[in-house]
């Protein structure tokens, strides 16, 4: 009996201490990663070390699963971080709020919106830029605004 509470003690302390350790142990920097994370990545390069530990522990947990992804879904994520890598830390704050705001809506809702959002980027490819403009959106940003990038989050005109 005492032989097993002894290992059973040993096994407890092992354990937790393997369990702090991964505990404290932080996200790599940017350096440390290795090329072919930094590849997969390229787009929050800059933005990298500035990132929360829980997020870089997402993105890498998504460099795992991003050689097994197909080539068009592999672009698609590319293109989404280089879209997000523009945006301000404003319109990412609003882009996180919107999309809490969806994921709490009834499925039927959430549908809706994608239908309405596809219908925006189809008529946006057909028709020039100034013409199209989602339902409720304020007008083009002034001159002023150029450089900076436009939000890609869809509308946010969700009510109940």
């Amino acid at each position: 009996m005492a032989k097993a509470l002894a290992t059973l003690t040993l096994w407890l302390c092992i354990a937790l201490s393997a369990f702090a350790a991964a505990a404290d142990k932080k996200p790599p920097t940017w350096l440390q990663l290795s090329p072919e994370q930094q590849q997969v990545l390229a787009p929050l390069g800059t933005e990298w070390d500035k990132l929360s530990d829980l997020q870089r522990k997402k993105w890498l947990l998504l460099t795992k699963r991003y050689p097994k992804m197909k080539p068009v879904q592999q672009q698609r994520l590319q293109t989404q971080m280089k879209d997000w890598a523009k945006l301000t830390p404003e319109q990412r704050d609003v882009a996180r709020a919107n999309y809490k705001k969806l994921a709490k809506e009834p499925p039927e809702k959430r549908e809706a919106v994608k239908k309405k959002w596809s219908e925006y980027q189809q008529q946006k490819q057909t028709v020039p830029a100034k013409a199209v403009s989602p339902a409720g959106a304020p007008p083009a940003p002034a001159a002023a605004d150029a450089g900076k990038p436009a939000s890609p989050v869809a509308p946010a005109s969700i009510t109940r």
